[in-house]
């Protein structure tokens, strides 16, 4: 049988949360969150041990994995795992919908939209980034990336 081959690529990331973390109520805030600014949507956790909340990205087989458990994940405020998009209206559009979430609700976190130009080996690169956090003890980078001619 001739299956594809790729490299290894990021497949989900795995986070540790209080239990009271990922009770009923934070449960659905943070689906509710992820889901409007992300476009994230549950996935079936029934086969799973210890009812972890599963949220699937919209790419296949890609997801945020929240377990509860102890103890749980606690990060510095910059740590953080990245979604990088095909364009930088796309970007400005999920931060959009997470400054306004944040309007109403002090515990959006967003470091604004920043672009930086760096010179590779062969090529200059320009990557357009944002910052959002909610509940979860990783924030999320945003990134839009393009070589430059």
């Amino acid at each position: 049988m001739n299956e594809p081959t790729f490299r290894p690529r990021l497949n989900h990331v795995a986070i540790s949360m209080a239990p009271s973390a990922l009770d009923e109520r934070a449960r659905a805030e943070i689906l509710e969150f992820y889901g409007e600014v992300f476009g994230w949507t549950e996935g079936d956790n029934s086969g799973e041990t210890g009812n972890p909340l599963i949220l699937y990205t919209g790419e296949y087989g890609q997801f945020v994995y929240l377990l509860p458990g102890e103890p749980a994940l606690s990060a510095p405020a910059l740590d953080h795992f990245g979604l990088q998009v095909s364009t930088i209206p796309e970007l400005e559009t999920i931060v959009e919908r997470a400054q306004a979430i944040a309007a109403s609700d002090a515990r959006v976190r967003i470091i604004d939209i920043e672009a930086r130009t760096t010179q590779g080996p062969k090529y200059r690169y320009t990557l357009t980034s944002a910052y959002v956090g909610f509940l979860l003890p990783l924030m999320v980078e945003i990134q839009h990336l393009v070589r430059d001619a």
